[in-house]
């Protein structure tokens, strides 16, 4: 089977789309045509080209100067909409007409391999908005003059607040400013089976009449990074979690916050409820458990009980005090240790029904009582 693959905009939140790549050439999952917009854009023109290494590369290593040309003082963040820069960038985007960046086209022109992607077998389009006809614009490669599809890649990029884009006398901004998931590309192609990877980017989702398609929807679990905030461990989460979320999406793995192969979360679930295992990912992320491996579910368990009675021993005295000064301390593994306690000591359900108000801290602390209780 092919798929179609659409890659929506959303800035420094597109390095999802690189774990989703490096699961699908895992899977072996065949492409025959892709559609972006913004950096669904460059990145789904470098997946074309079939440059898998030189995309994780650069996502590994990406920095703001490599996109925008800042004024020297804004040089060394890694997040451009700090509040301390917010006037400084309004007062350049006034002075220029928007942010220059010329820095992102001279990375595309060392990057893109514009005749590797008019001689591949995926199909590529991208999505732009042009500013002269008010009105989204659609261009698969073959609408595209050669020698200019870093200009249309750059068209596709202009989001809002930086220099549009003028390509033959039309101006054009970031494509997601009215269609940030161009699934439509595809339909029109006559593509039935489309892999959808949203990285929770700022932008408007259009809705298409999907009746008789084969949709499978690649959602951001939980976004790392702001759309131009470059932290290095955000990025790097980022990639992780593209591709943990795209083997769950074509069933090789199962969980929720947390990943288990399915065949061993199948027989786990002969013992568990799926409430309790689910309460234990909880209990895993707040108590710090890396997110970033397979696990069985004991495994997680085990995990998750010695972080647990660690922490109990460092805070014993702690735990025993008022609910006030749980929240007050505003450390969820204190406040989900306290409701273990009340748990562990009330004996009625009035205490229990009036916990489970607290959702899904009583969750994660139910679990970790059920599995104290087992050892």
């Amino acid at each position: 089977m092919e798929y179609g693959l659409v890659l929506a905009g959303g800035g420094v939140r597109g390095a999802y789309q690189i774990g989703v790549w490096k699961a699908l050439k895992e899977l072996k999952i065949k492409v025959s045509a892709v559609s972006g917009v913004s950096i669904g854009a460059v990145n789904g023109a470098l997946f074309v080209q079939g440059s898998k290494t030189k995309a994780e590369r650069l996502w590994n290593k990406i920095a703001i100067d490599d996109i925008i040309s800042l004024p020297k003082e804004m040089e060394n963040d890694e997040n451009l909409f700090k509040v301390k820069n917010l006037m400084k960038i309004a007062k350049e985007i006034y002075s220029n007409n928007g942010l220059d960046m010329s820095p992102l086209e001279n990375l595309l022109n060392e990057i893109v391999d514009e005749d590797k992607i008019r001689n591949s077998e995926i199909d590529f389009g991208i999505a732009t908005f042009s500013l002269s006809e008010k009105s989204e614009n659609y261009y698969f490669i073959k609408d595209i003059p050669y020698g200019k599809l870093t200009e249309y890649l750059m068209a596709s990029a202009c989001f809002p607040g930086f220099k549009a884009r003028t390509i033959d006398e039309k101006k054009f901004i970031d494509g997601g400013v009215s269609n940030n998931m161009p699934i439509n590309m595809l339909l029109e192609k006559g593509i039935d089976n489309i892999i959808a990877i949203d990285v929770k980017g700022v932008g408007f989702y259009r809705t298409f009449n999907l009746a008789g398609k084969n949709v499978i929807n690649i959602k951001c679990s939980r976004p790392q990074t702001g759309t131009f905030d470059f932290d290095r461990d955000g990025i790097r989460k980022s990639i992780q979690d593209g591709y943990y979320d795209c083997m769950k999406a074509f069933g090789k793995f199962s969980g929720v916050l947390y990943s288990f192969k399915a065949r061993d979360y199948a027989a786990a679930r002969r013992l568990y409820s799926k409430e309790l295992i689910e309460g234990i990912e909880i209990a895993a992320n707040i108590f710090g458990v890396n997110p970033y491996k397979l696990y069985t579910i004991d495994e997680l368990v085990g995990a998750v009980m010695n972080e647990y009675f660690e922490y109990v021993r460092q805070h014993n005295g702690e735990i025993s005090g008022g609910v006030f000064e749980k929240i007050k301390n505003a450390d969820e593994r204190l406040f989900m240790t306290w409701i273990v306690y009340v748990l562990e000591k009330g004996k009625s359900d009035f205490v229990k029904e009036k916990l489970s108000i607290l959702g899904e801290k009583y969750d994660a602390a139910s679990a970790i009582l059920y599995f104290k209780s087992q050892k």
